[in-house]
């Protein structure tokens, strides 16, 4: 600055710090954003095995542990049959063997890490097989004691998982105790045994999830709790129970309902991000979906609730996902959230109006849920997430639009008058579904393929309605014929108002195939008057919108696509 010069203003030095701050501001958001970056090219890399690692100490010691406890089992046979060794005996030395195990690798586990957490992992699969052993094969040792025996092994490993920081040895412990029961749970009685060893294993896992999130431990924890609860089912409650009972497998369900579904929403899982957004593969996302979807139909079975308790509770379960997803703290699992509670409102729907065969009020809702999944996803900018959205919507489009289309009848047949109920079913659900599609086509970027997919889906719902309405009526295959081709008309006067060029296709179209209907299908049974008027005013209403074509665009939005 010159010696003369005049100091700056207070006004010129608070730009000045604004400025630096907003430079500093941009830096850091880069900074921010560039680990993202590297994940997401991270994530894209197709998996490769390389030989360097296929001969590395890891590779070695999994072939290698294997291999001991499969001799360990040949040799448990071979004892067996020669008749050399008593049941007992050979319990004790297959537990001693894991307890061997156990040991090497907590001794090794400083020197030699890899082999020390590899050898803990068949110590640990070496000793549940002995319990089974003992439990199920000889029996030698009560349930009871086997099921104690078990929770302790899980808790002995999920505490050595937390101390050495090795999740494949968390999965171990937990995958092994939640799925000895499917060996194990063979005779009803035990239900409530089962209830208080299936509480102890997942709350031992949640907990170790919790501390270390790893997403193999969560699949462990959905998966093998949701097994427990189907074997449960399949052995003492489908064939109807006591009260007793019936809490404690609700006991079994709402825990894994808690540890599977819920701890991961309330404790923002880290996922794997990709180009497209969260990966759905991930734990963190599909097994809050999973609990959500299996959680009301597994107590409702066990409590034979009535129809309305159920619906009732799996509608208010969706709409507790869907306003958790829309606050501040449910940001960080919005993905799961919005998907459970979709697949919740569908089965809700389902359940209301009927599985088999699918009423067309639940397919419809099936579609509205998908098209809402794909708003929230392209709002929050989800690829996958709106995949998933597409693959709902439109897959319940399409059943909904054979629904409709089979209600209606052949083109050549009279289908008789449904009644006032069943036809205010059918309308309702095709106005609910055409509309819910038109919502996703019209947000939808002009020239977009789903722009293209979604408005002519729903174009075609709307062209069944009004066959369903008009076609059992006198005179029904005219009044049809004639509500498609105002409808047609309707759309390409809307299409050359807007210059928009697939609503005036589709109006065209529309035109079109009415026409060709009129000649091919309905002119036989057609009266002369019907004839005279069909054509005659369709015809009239044609050239009145070709004259006011240049009018309809004078004023209209520019759009170059539609040039």
């Amino acid at each position: 600055m010159a010696p003369d010069a005049p100091p700056p203003s207070d006004a010129d030095l608070v730009a000045r710090i604004e400025a630096l701050e907003e430079r500093v501001r941009a830096l850091e958001a880069r900074r921010s954003t560039s680990p993202v970056r590297r994940a997401e090219r991270v994530a894209r890399r197709w998996p490769t095995v390389r030989v360097s690692e296929a001969r590395s100490e890891d590779v070695l010691g999994k072939v290698g542990v294997a291999l001991l406890l499969v001799g360990v089992l040949f040799l448990l046979k071979w004892t067996l049959d020669q008749g050399l060794l008593t049941a007992a005996v050979r319990v004790m030395g297959a537990g001693a063997v894991g307890g061997a195990l156990l040991a090497l690798g907590h001794r090794l586990r400083a020197a030699r890490p890899v082999l020390g957490r590899l050898l803990t992992g068949g110590g640990l699969a070496a000793l549940y097989g002995t319990l089974w052993t003992a439990a199920v094969l000889y029996p030698l040792l009560p349930p009871v004691v086997a099921f104690v025996g078990l929770a302790l092994v899980a808790a002995l490993g999920l505490a050595l998982a937390l101390r050495q920081s090795d999740g494949a040895l968390a999965v171990v412990a937990t995958a092994g105790g939640l799925l000895t029961p499917l060996l194990l749970y063979r005779e009803p009685g035990g239900l409530v045994l089962l209830a208080l060893y299936t509480v102890l294993v997942l709350a031992g896992g949640a907990a170790a999830w919790a501390r270390r999130p790893w997403p193999a431990l969560l699949a462990a924890l959905a998966l093998g709790g949701w097994a427990v609860v189907l074997v449960a089912w399949l052995v003492e409650v489908g064939d109807g129970v006591g009260p007793g009972a019936t809490v404690a497998f609700s006991v079994v369900v709402g825990a894994t309902w808690l540890a599977a579904g819920v701890l991961p929403l309330l404790r923002a899982t880290p996922v794997v991000a990709s180009s497209r957004g969260v990966s759905l593969t991930q734990p963190g996302v599909w097994a809050p979906v999973l609990s959500a979807l299996l959680v009301v139909p597994s107590l409702g079975a066990a409590w034979d609730w009535p129809r309305g308790v159920a619906v009732v509770l799996a509608a208010g379960l969706a709409l507790a996902y869907g306003a958790a997803s829309r606050t501040e703290a449910g940001r960080a699992a919005v993905v799961p959230l919005v998907l459970s509670a979709a697949a919740v409102a569908v089965w809700a729907a389902g359940r209301a109006f009927g599985f088999a065969p699918p009423d067309a009020r639940a397919l419809a809702v099936g579609v509205a849920a998908g098209a809402l999944v794909v708003t929230l996803a392209r709002r929050e900018g989800e690829g996958e997430m709106r995949t998933a959205g597409h693959v709902l919507a439109l897959g319940m489009a399409v059943a909904l639009g054979l629904a409709l289309w089979a209600a209606s009848g052949l083109p050549w047949e009279t289908p008789p008058r449904p009644d006032a109920a069943r036809l205010a079913r059918l309308l309702g659900a095709a106005a609910l579904g055409a509309g819910a599609l038109a919502s996703v086509g019209l947000r939808s970027a002009r020239g977009a393929l789903a722009r293209i997919v979604y408005l002519t889906a729903g174009h075609l719902m709307v062209l069944a309605a009004l066959r369903i309405a008009l076609r059992p009526l006198a005179d029904g295959a005219a009044l049809t014929s004639g509500a498609w081709g105002l409808y047609g008309i309707a759309l390409v006067v809307l299409g050359l108002r807007r210059r928009d060029a697939l609503v005036r296709g589709l109006g065209l179209g529309t035109v079109v195939a009415t026409a060709a209907k009129v000649l091919l299908v309905d002119l036989p049974d057609v009266p002369v008057l019907w004839r005279v008027v069909l054509f005659m005013g369709l015809g009239a209403l044609l050239l009145g919108v070709s004259y006011a074509v240049p009018g309809l665009l004078r004023g209209a939005p520019d759009e170059s696509s539609d040039a």
